[in-house]
């Protein structure tokens, strides 16, 4: 979330992102698991100690019982409670921090929320700082670009974190198939840059495409959630790390 005009950041965050303390338990944990694998066991019980105090501290500061989801950042004077996808990160993430209650109101939220035909949204359509048209000179631009301008590589992880929460039955890849993939390819590859997908779409409708005509990641996240969520084709020792 770079966005920046005359050297002001736009949606500067400051303080401990939800998304960046799930990124650091994930990694905690992966280097639990190699530590472990090389037997190096001195190592991946210091790991294990650091994952495990993350976790405690994350669910104590992080959850914001009022709304049933995650706060966006922790700051010196408080919490923000915007209402962005930052937070499917921590469900859709190999290791979570968050129990299946809490991971399904997670889900819940961001679903009720910020999922739309062309991705997710990038803020809650009732917060103040909502704008729903990523146009005009750099300022209004940017000013939109992460406050509402939906942003088609985020349907990847929701659908990860979608499946994970209703254990990958057949019922939920059948949903996530013909409600999330098939739409979202079916009218995506059809507009601007024709067989690709877009940077990002306005929030208003008639959600324009915007940004980069062809964006890589816009493609490969929902696919990737195609193949190994819907289609369960995971990668070759999955089941040998992870069990499932």
């Amino acid at each position: 979330m770079d966005a920046a005009v005359d050297g002001k950041e736009i949606t500067p965050r400051v303080g401990k992102a939800v998304e960046i303390q799930a990124l650091w338990y994930n990694t905690l944990r992966i280097m639990e698991l190699l530590a472990n694998k090389f037997g190096e066991k001195a190592l991946a019980e210091k790991y294990s100690v650091m994952a495990n105090k993350t976790s405690k501290s994350f669910n104590e500061k992080f959850w914001n019982a009022e709304a049933g989801c995650l706060f966006d950042v922790l700051e010196a004077n408080g919490a923000d409670a915007s209402l962005r996808p930052n937070q499917i990160f921590a469900v859709s993430l190999d290791f979570s921090m968050l129990d299946k209650d809490k991971s399904e109101r997670v889900v819940d939220a961001v679903n009720r929320e910020l999922v739309t035909p062309y991705g997710l949204r990038t803020l809650a359509l009732n917060d103040p700082k909502f704008a729903g048209k990523c146009f005009g000179d750099r300022l209004s631009r940017d000013t939109a670009y992460h406050n509402g301008t939906i942003w088609p590589w985020l349907l990847g992880p929701f659908i990860t974190a979608y499946l994970k929460v209703n254990s990958y039955t057949a019922e939920s890849r059948e949903y996530a198939l013909k409600n999330l993939i098939l739409p979202f390819f079916t009218i995506g590859i059809h507009q601007a840059g024709l067989g690709t997908v877009s940077e990002i779409y306005d929030c208003d409708l008639p959600n324009t495409p915007r940004g980069c005509i062809a964006q890589a990641w816009s493609v490969a996240e929902p696919l990737r959630a195609y193949i190994e969520d819907v289609l369960l084709v995971k990668p070759r020792y999955w089941k040998a790390i992870f069990g499932t």
